[in-house]
C-alpha cells in the first residue's frame, strides 16, 4: 500500500505494523495499536502507587516504572510511527526485562538487599545493547535481546517455583498469558495481508478492531508483563515471611497488597 502521512508527518520508522495507518483519525497513525497501550500503563501506574505508600522494595518500584515506561513509549511509537519514538518503545523493552531478571535471580536474598554486581552488569548490558542496536538499527538484533531475556525470565521462573512456595494459579495465568500474546503478534506479521481482505472487505467495520492483532498483543503481553511481575514479587514476600494479600480490584483485576511492609523503615 502507498504510503499514507497524517500529522506526524513521513514515516521514519523502520517498523510498520499491519494496522492501515491514519484510517481512524490524522492525529494517531496505528490507532487501536496505540489505544491498547493503556494496559501497560493504568494498572502498573496504579500497583506502583500502593508499591510507594506500603513501603514495598524499591526493585518492584522499578519493575513497575519499567513497565509504564514501555506502554508510554509504545503509544508515543505507533501514534507517531518515527524512528525516535520507536526507539522509545524498543529500548525501555530491554530496561524493563533487566529489572524483573534482576527482581528474580534475587528472589533469596535478605530484605531490602542490594547486589551492586548483579546490578552493574544489568547496566553494562543494557548500554551494551543500546549502542549496538542504535547503531545498526538491526531490528532481528533488539528482537533476538528481547526473545533471550524472555527465554532467560521462563527458565529462571521455573527453577523458582521447583524450590520456593508460590501461587501456581499466578504463573500459569502469567505465561499462558504471554504466550497467547505472542501467538498473535506471529499471526499479525505473516497474515497480514489476509487480516486486511478481511477488514476491508468481509467483516463489517464496527467489528474490524477485533483484527488488529498487534493491538491484542498489547493486551495480552501487557497483562502477562503484569502478572509476572506480580507473581515474582507475591513469591518474594512469601520467602520473606510477608504475608502478601491479593485482592481484586472490581472483582476482577488482581492486585498485590502488603500491609506488613509499611511497618519496614529503610
Amino acid at each position: 500500500m502507498a504510503p499514507v502521512e497524517g500529522y506526524w508527518g513521513k514515516q521514519t520508522a523502520t517498523i510498520d505494523w499491519c494496522e492501515e495507518n491514519y484510517r481512524i483519525t490524522p492525529y494517531i497513525a496505528e490507532f487501536w495499536n496505540t489505544i491498547s497501550n493503556f494496559i501497560f500503563i493504568i494498572p502498573t501506574f496504579a500497583v506502583l502507587a500502593i508499591a510507594v505508600i506500603q513501603n514495598h522494595e524499591s526493585r518492584y518500584k522499578w519493575c513497575h516504572v519499567g513497565v509504564t515506561s514501555v506502554g508510554f513509549g509504545s503509544w508515543c511509537f505507533h501514534m507517531t510511527l518515527l524512528y525516535s519514538m520507536q526507539l522509545l518503545d524498543e529500548l525501555p523493552m530491554i530496561y524493563s526485562s533487566c529489572f524483573v531478571l534482576y527482581c528474580q535471580l534475587e528472589t533469596t536474598s535478605p530484605e531490602n538487599h542490594q547486589n551492586r554486581p548483579l546490578q552493574i552488569f544489568f547496566i553494562l548490558l543494557s548500554l551494551v545493547i543500546t549502542v549496538i542496536y542504535v547503531s545498526t538499527k538491526h531490528v532481528l538484533f533488539f528482537q533476538a535481546c528481547y526473545a533471550i531475556m524472555v527465554i532467560s525470565m521462563v527458565v529462571i521462573t521455573i527453577s523458582i517455583i521447583m524450590t520456593l512456595r508460590h501461587s501456581r494459579t499466578l504463573y500459569i495465568a502469567s505465561l499462558s498469558t504471554y504466550v497467547a500474546g505472542v501467538i498473535v503478534w506471529l499471526l499479525d506479521q505473516h497474515m497480514c495481508g489476509q487480516l486486511r481482505i478481511v477488514r476491508s472487505d468481509v467483516m463489517p467495520q464496527v467489528l474490524s478492531p477485533f483484527t488488529e492483532l498487534h493491538a491484542w498483543w498489547h493486551l495480552l503481553a501487557g497483562t502477562g508483563t503484569y502478572l509476572s511481575v506480580f507473581f515474582s514479587a507475591h513469591t518474594r514476600y512469601l520467602y520473606l515471611n510477608k504475608n502478601p494479600e491479593i485482592h481484586f480490584w472490581m472483582g476482577f483485576w488482581p492486585y498485590l497488597s502488603v500491609p506488613s511492609l509499611a511497618k519496614t523503615k529503610f
